[in-house]
């Protein structure tokens, strides 16, 4: 089937539907419902060191078209799909698995680009969507995370995308997160922001029991 960069180079949407009903034909035969995927990233950083071969492709039109159709891939075969890493991961040129990471670009800038995926397979029926630990300094005007932001979570994924499905943090054991917040820390500013699910705390009872107190 190759890697997806490999099909956003046909530039042929049957491709990325017919990816994605093979991934979930798969996946469905081992009673798994969700898949993290698709990979919704526009790759429009030569020097990204973590998204490479996962993105279709570095046009938004491309990568809306072919995440679309994977959604629709997926749905076929009753696999959730799961667009990430929301609001863009393309444009980065650390890893977010090992410490912070930053897009410099404005609101109206990621609307442009690294939202038009978003919004094609949110319109394409998603059921989740995974928010990346991105700092957005032009945005947010601090280095939170957009996985902690509310501005982030709820703001613009909510309430100007309507996205109304379940929204998921990357995993909160990544070092973008774990260098700056404690695991009751991020748990907590997390489900303020919006978030419904907790990806892999770095420490799950801390991460519990932080909520509970919260």
């Amino acid at each position: 089937m190759g890697d997806m960069c490999e099909i956003g180079q046909q530039g042929d949407g049957a491709a990325a539907y017919e990816a994605g009903k093979q991934i979930g034909e798969y996946l469905s035969r081992f009673q798994v419902n969700v898949d993290f995927a698709p990979v919704a990233d526009v790759f429009s950083n030569a020097k990204n060191t973590v998204i490479g071969k996962r993105s279709f492709g570095s046009n938004p039109d491309l990568v809306a078209k072919m995440a679309a159709n994977e959604v629709y891939g997926l749905k076929s075969q009753n696999v959730a799909a799961v667009l990430k890493h929301f609001p863009g991961h393309g444009d980065t040129r650390e890893d977010s698995h090992l410490g912070r990471v930053s897009v410099n670009k404005t609101l109206d800038e990621l609307r442009g680009c690294e939202l038009v995926p978003f919004r094609a397979g949110i319109d394409a029926g998603a059921d989740f969507v995974m928010v990346g630990h991105i700092s957005l300094p032009n945005i947010l005007n601090d280095q939170t995370p957009a996985s902690l932001s509310y501005t982030i979570v709820t703001e613009l994924l909510r309430e100007e995308m309507g996205f109304d499905g379940i929204v998921v943090t990357d995993a909160l054991d990544m070092g973008a997160v774990t260098e700056h917040y404690d695991a009751a820390q991020a748990a907590t500013q997390a489900v303020l922001a919006g978030v419904d699910m907790l990806l892999m705390p770095q420490d799950f009872k801390a991460a519990y029991q932080g909520l509970v107190e919260a």
